[in-house]
């Protein structure tokens, strides 16, 4: 009986811990893990002691505790207000996407639905933009449309090497650029 009685405890303090939910009152500040925090509606990431990207959501998911019992190795933002990648401490771009996939193991992110803008006014889009944090570069696997300066632009892929403040395209690429004339 006292064997039962022990299962049962367990079990119960097994259901409790992976049915839990992470809850922050907005305002509140919580550090999660090393890599990232969640503070009131932001989500950050970092690198070398940098901040490298800052995005102000408003749902965060964690979808693997419903399958796996594990939880936060990868977050689902969605309700995303505004996103930003900085440089030397400055914002770089800012962008706008339908959703985010936040990978906690390997601090890379998948941007889905992407635009993004410079401060001189330059724009790109595409259906997907992934960060990937090891060697902190941009990249679109799919169809890039934009305009630096101006230049309208198209191609295949995208490269942003954020490092070296450089963007790659490959494949197809169009390039138009308008004349002024006199």
């Amino acid at each position: 009986m006292a064997i039962l009685l022990v299962f049962a405890v367990g079990g119960g303090v097994y259901w409790y811990f992976q049915t839990r939910d992470i809850i922050l009152p907005i305002g509140e500040e919580e550090e999660i893990s090393f890599h990232f925090r969640l503070a009131g509606n932001e989500v950050v990431g970092w690198s070398r002691g940098e901040m490298v990207w800052r995005i102000k959501v408003q749902t965060i998911l964690d979808p693997e505790r419903e399958r796996s019992g594990k939880m936060g190795e990868k977050l689902i933002l969605q309700d995303i207000e505004e996103g930003f990648f900085y440089r030397e401490g400055e914002v770089f771009f800012t962008f706008t996407v339908e959703e985010a996939h936040y990978h906690t193991r390997s601090e890379d992110l998948n941007l889905f639905g992407f635009r993004m803008e410079t401060p001189e006014g330059d724009w790109m889009e595409t259906n997907e933009m992934v960060y990937t944090k090891a060697d902190e570069v941009l990249r679109s696997p799919g169809r890039v449309i934009g305009r630096v300066g101006k230049t309208d632009i198209e191609a295949e892929r995208m490269m942003v090497l954020l490092e070296e403040d450089e963007i790659i395209f490959e494949g197809g690429v169009k390039m138009i650029h308008q004349l002024e004339v006199d």
